[in-house]
């Protein structure tokens, strides 16, 4: 008979599970294995004919009723440790939460983001109220700092990944990026044309990327004799890149090269020689870090390294799905590798 089994339901009453049920022919225990993923308990056929269901009805579960019987918030807390305000203005960290948001959405997750300054972590909302199942947290500071701020998120006890860091702890894994091995790249680089004398541009703040970056290039030059200076360049912007530049340069004359710690500098100090006249690279060589897309408009066009930031987001995002369903993360440290990308510039 037309219709026989499919629940008549009035234009007013809240759609069930066991609605979905019985539209599909199968028990409310495979309605629930299907919505809660637990998709190696059903068949494909199964599954499907439960999704289809689920779709003509408009089915939507109670979000705070299932909470409360998987235990789950089906959240994942993100924590950047930066003292610079506009945190977020940040290419790198916008690439990596990016990443992390979309693996995250597409598997019923939502994304809690907060920003906190060092001084204040101890306060920070995401801390004393988590509603999340697990944490990624991109961190800043010295490493005596952030082995500190490692030791109050571990005390969350909750599934917890850090980006960018190669800290070793039990439970925590670590998803970086070969950043040493990337600046390697680039020094090498300059130096095999011809530059002896390099200038290397920093942020004020500390983090563990850059601390990498600047130790493969400071190995390559000492190993070849070739002098390094560090330049810190406040907040990174363009403002106290360029500041920082020309206060170098007036103290010690332009140099052979300028490694930008990451683009926005690099691109920076470009803009900077252009302002002086100075050609690029006849007379400075100037490279990046990272192959963002805003890097592809500089002229002359920017020698980098293309960074795995997104990725790594992604990756964050995966580990802490898998520690969810299993209790363990697949690797203690994952390294994604990075690719140099000659331009004009160098």
């Amino acid at each position: 008979m037309a219709g026989q089994g499919r629940p008549k339901l009035g234009a007013q009453r809240t759609v069930t599970l066991k609605d979905v049920a019985a539209l599909a022919g199968v028990t409310p225990m495979t309605v629930s294995n299907v919505l809660n993923r637990r998709s190696g308990q059903v068949s494909a056929e199964t599954e499907a004919k439960v999704n289809a269901a689920v779709e003509r009805l408009g089915y939507r579960p109670h979000a705070v009723a299932r909470r409360l019987r998987s235990g789950r918030r089906n959240a994942i807390g993100m924590l950047v440790l930066d003292d610079v305000p506009a945190f977020l203005s940040d290419p790198f960290t916008n690439q990596v939460i990016s990443g992390l948001s979309n693996i995250a959405a597409s598997q019923g997750y939502t994304l809690l983001l907060q920003g906190v300054r060092y001084g204040n972590f101890e306060d920070a909302p995401l801390l004393a109220q988590l509603e999340a199942d697990g944490v990624c947290a991109l961190l800043s500071g010295t490493p005596q700092q952030r082995r500190s701020l490692l030791q109050r998120l571990m005390k969350l006890d909750l599934p917890l990944v850090l980006v960018q860091e190669n800290i070793v702890a039990p439970g925590v894994c670590t998803i970086r990026q070969d950043d040493r091995g990337g600046a390697v790249e680039i020094a090498r680089h300059v130096l095999a044309r011809g530059a002896r004398r390099i200038m290397m541009l920093l942020p004020a703040e500390e983090w563990p990327a850059m601390n990498e970056r600047e130790a493969g290039v400071s190995a390559v030059c000492a190993a070849a004799g070739a002098r390094l200076e560090i330049v810190r360049c406040g907040d990174e912007g363009l403002a106290d890149t360029q500041a920082a530049l020309a206060v170098a340069v007036s103290a010690a004359g332009l140099p052979d090269a300028i490694i930008g710690g990451n683009d926005r500098m690099a691109l920076a100090a470009l803009n900077w020689l252009a302002a002086q006249r100075v050609p690029v690279p006849d007379r400075v060589r100037v490279t990046g870090f990272n192959a963002f897309d805003f890097a592809a408009y500089s002229t002359p066009t920017l020698t980098t390294v293309r960074s795995a930031a997104y990725e790594m987001g992604m990756r964050a995002a995966e580990e802490l799905l898998l520690a969810f369903r299993t209790g363990s993360f697949s690797a203690p440290d994952i390294v994604l590798p990075v690719g140099f990308q000659p331009a004009l510039s160098s």
